[in-house]
């Protein structure tokens, strides 16, 4: 009996270690886009998820560094978005900036784009 309480509490113990560890974990880049999509839909970037896909570039996960003018501290994603003057609504120019969110939650960290609150 004595032997089953021992293995137990070392699963317990281990389980507990591992948790934080995969809490931790940075979002997928599939999720970072959906998350960013989440922030930009609406005009001028899409009034639809696949419309505002097609104005995501590019992303990238930064673990070390900087961003924002700020040292990366926990990880975070830069998504590259480009609205060609052709799909821009404003017609005026093409839109080419940097989404920054967080690498966990899919907050918004920083922006060098327009419309964003």
């Amino acid at each position: 009996m004595r032997r089953i309480v021992t293995v137990l509490a070392a699963a317990c113990f281990a389980a507990a270690l591992t948790a934080p560890a995969q809490a931790a974990a940075a979002m997928t880049e599939t999720q970072a886009r959906a998350a960013a999509v989440k922030i930009l839909k609406g005009d001028p970037y899409g009034k639809t998820n696949e419309q505002v896909l097609k104005n995501i570039a590019d992303a990238q996960l930064i673990t070390a560094g900087s961003v924002c003018g700020k040292k990366v501290t926990r990880p975070v994603w830069q998504l590259h978005v480009v609205v060609p003057k052709a799909r821009n609504p404003s017609g005026d120019n093409k839109i080419n900036g940097f989404l920054v969110i967080d690498g966990r939650t899919g907050k918004l960290v920083c922006a060098g784009l327009p419309f964003l609150d």
